[in-house]
C-alpha cells in the first residue's frame, strides 16, 4: 500500500517516480480512469449540484419573502392564474355562466327543431298526416337509411331497459305499436288540404247554435261563390221582423 510522505526524501528512492506534490504532502500519482479519482469525480459533481440547488431555493426564499400579499387577495398557483385571464375575455363569471345556459337552451332548442323535422320527413315518406304524428309522446329514435334500391328506408331504434338497442322497420314499429294505435285514425287523415269541416249549401240551412256568428259566415261563403247578394236577406237567413 502506498503512503502519503511529507517531503520527497522521504519517499523511497525506487517509488519517487510515481509521487506527486499536493497540498504540500507528497502522495502516489494515479491515472485518470482510476477508481478512486472516478469516484471523487462524481461526489465532486453532485457536491456542485446541491451547491446550485440550494443557491435557487435561496433566492427563491429571498424574493418570496420581498412579496406580501395585499389584504383580499390570495395566491394561486400560475397554472390557475393563466386559466382565469384565459376566462376573462369571456366575461364576468355570471356573463360566463348566462351564456354557458343561454347556449345550452338553443342547443336544446335546435336539437328539437332538427328532431321534429326528421319526424316530419318519417311521416312524410310513411303517408302519415305530419301534424299529428309529430305529437306522439314517447317515440324512439329513427334513422333514415338508403336502401338497395335508392329509396329511403326507416329504422325504429328501440332501446330496452338495459340500455340494449334494437332496430326494427319504422311503419312496421308504428302500426303495431299498442301506444299508437288510438291515434291511427288521426296519423292516416288526409294531409296538406288542413282541416275539413262539413259544408252546407243552400239559402235555408239553419246555422249551428254553437255559433252565433254562423249565419254570417254561410252569407259571406255564399256570396263569394256566387259573387251575387240574395235578394232577400231575411228569407235567405230564415230571419222574423219584429212587429211593429
Amino acid at each position: 500500500m502506498l503512503k502519503i510522505y511529507s517531503t520527497l526524501e522521504e519517499v523511497p528512492e525506487a517509488l519517487r517516480e510515481h509521487y506527486v506534490k499536493s497540498d504540500g504532502k507528497y502522495v502516489p500519482q494515479l491515472s485518470d480512469d482510476h477508481p478512486v479519482l472516478v469516484h471523487n469525480k462524481t461526489l465532486l459533481t453532485e457536491k456542485a449540484n446541491a451547491t446550485n440547488k440550494v443557491r435557487e431555493l435561496e433566492a427563491d426564499i429571498a424574493a418570496a419573502s420581498e412579496k406580501t400579499i395585499p389584504r383580499g387577495h390570495v395566491a394561486v398557483a400560475k397554472a390557475d392564474a393563466e386559466l382565469i385571464d384565459k376566462y376573462k375575455v369571456h366575461g364576468t363569471p355570471d356573463e360566463v355562466a348566462a351564456k354557458l345556459t343561454e347556449h345550452k337552451s338553443l342547443s336544446d332548442e335546435v336539437t328539437k327543431t332538427r328532431r321534429d323535422q326528421s319526424l316530419r320527413q318519417l311521416a312524410k315518406d310513411l303517408g302519415f298526416n305530419e301534424e299529428a304524428f309529430i305529437r306522439l309522446p314517447g317515440l324512439p329514435e329513427f334513422e333514415s337509411r338508403t336502401g338497395k334500391d335508392g329509396k329511403t328506408e326507416w329504422v325504429a331504434k328501440l332501446k330496452d331497459d338495459k340500455g340494449v338497442i334494437t332496430e326494427k322497420p319504422a311503419k312496421e314499429f308504428v302500426e303495431g305499436s299498442a301506444d299508437i294505435a288510438p291515434f291511427m285514425a288521426s296519423l292516416q287523415a288526409t294531409t296538406g288540404g288542413g282541416v275539413k269541416l262539413p259544408v252546407t249549401t243552400g239559402a235555408t240551412t239553419q246555422p249551428a247554435s254553437s255559433d252565433p256568428f254562423a249565419w254570417a259566415k254561410q252569407f259571406a261563403e255564399s256570396y263569394t261563390k256566387s259573387n251575387q247578394q240574395p235578394v232577400d236577406l231575411a228569407a235567405a237567413f230564415n230571419f222574423t221582423k219584429p212587429a211593429a
